[in-house]
C-alpha cells in the first residue's frame, strides 16, 4: 500500500501548496481521499484521472471538496476514457449541496460524472483490493474518519477534535493520517480540531506503527509540531508535504 500526497494543508495552501488531498494505491486500485483546493492540479503529476476506481469527501467543508469542479471539466471534455464516470463516497446531502451553485444543465451531468453515494458507517464497502469502513468524529456534523482496509490498515482522521472512541477507531492502524492543526500554544481554542501532540497522543495509546502528521495550520512553523509530537510518541513520526509518496 502506498500513499501519495497530493494536498496537506489546513483551510488555505501557501505557495507550492494544496488543501487536503491524499491517493492511496494498491494493486490496481487508486483511491481519492477528499479533493481540496490544489489537488487535481498535483494529481496530474501521478497518473490520469480517470485511472482513479473511487473518491472520498470526507466532510463538506470547502478545503476538502473544492477541487471537484475542475475535476468534473476534465471529465467532462478531456477524459481519455469515453463517458467516465467515478463513485463518491461523500455524506448524505453532498450531491445536493455541491450541485445547489450549478445550473439545472451542469447539475446533471455533474451527477452523471460523479455517481454519489451516501455514506453509512454501519456498513463496509468492498471493492478492488480495498475494504472500507467509515466512522463519525467530532467535526462538522456529519464528518467521518476513513478505516481502509488492504494489505495493510491505514486510517484517516479527517478533520475531528478528540472525542472517546477515537483510539479504538485508531487501534493497531499500521498507519494513522492524523490532523495537526493546533499547536500547544492554541490547545484548548474552541474549535474540533487536534494539537499535534494530540495526535501523538492518540498513535501511541492505539498502537500505530506510523504517524502522519496532516492539516497544519499553514502559517506555524511545522517543524515546532513534529517537536511537540515527539514528546508524546517514539514511533515513526512523518509531516506530510505534497507530491510526496510513502510506503505504508
Amino acid at each position: 500500500m502506498r500513499l501519495i500526497v497530493l494536498g496537506a494543508s489546513a483551510a488555505y495552501a501557501r505557495l507550492g501548496g494544496a488543501c487536503s488531498g491524499y491517493l492511496i494505491e494498491e494493486g490496481d486500485t487508486r483511491l481519492l481521499l477528499d479533493c481540496g483546493t490544489g489537488v487535481v492540479n498535483n494529481l496530474f503529476n501521478w497518473l490520469d484521472p480517470c485511472k482513479l476506481n473511487a473518491m472520498v469527501i470526507s466532510h463538506l467543508h470547502p478545503d476538502h471538496f473544492l477541487d471537484i469542479y475542475p475535476l468534473r471539466f476534465y471529465y467532462q471534455f478531456d477524459a481519455t476514457v469515453p463517458n467516465f464516470s467515478l463513485r463518491v463516497f461523500a455524506p448524505s446531502g453532498a450531491s445536493e449541496f455541491l450541485g445547489s451553485i450549478l445550473s439545472d444543465n451542469s447539475k446533471e451531468k455533474f451527477t452523471d460524472i460523479f455517481r454519489f453515494e451516501d455514506i453509512d458507517d454501519k456498513i463496509k464497502y468492498k471493492f478492488n483490493d480495498f475494504e472500507l469502513g467509515f466512522s463519525k468524529v467530532k467535526h462538522c456534523e456529519p464528518t467521518f474518519a476513513v478505516v481502509v482496509n488492504g494489505t495493510k490498515k491505514l486510517v484517516y482522521s479527517s478533520d475531528t477534535g478528540y472525542f472517546d472512541g477515537l483510539i479504538q477507531l485508531v487501534s493497531g492502524a499500521d498507519a494513522f493520517i492524523c490532523e495537526a492543526t493546533l499547536q500547544e500554544t492554541h490547545a484548548g481554542a474552541p474549535v474540533d480540531h487536534l494539537t499535534a501532540k494530540q495526535a501523538a497522543t492518540v498513535a501511541k495509546e492505539a498502537g500505530v506503527k506510523k504517524l502522519f502528521l496532516t492539516h497544519i495550520w499553514p502559517g506555524y512553523d511545522k517543524q515546532i509540531s513534529l517537536k511537540e509530537a515527539r514528546e508524546v510518541f517514539d514511533g515513526e513520526i512523518i509531516i506530510l508535504k505534497e507530491n510526496k509518496f510513502y510506503e505504508i
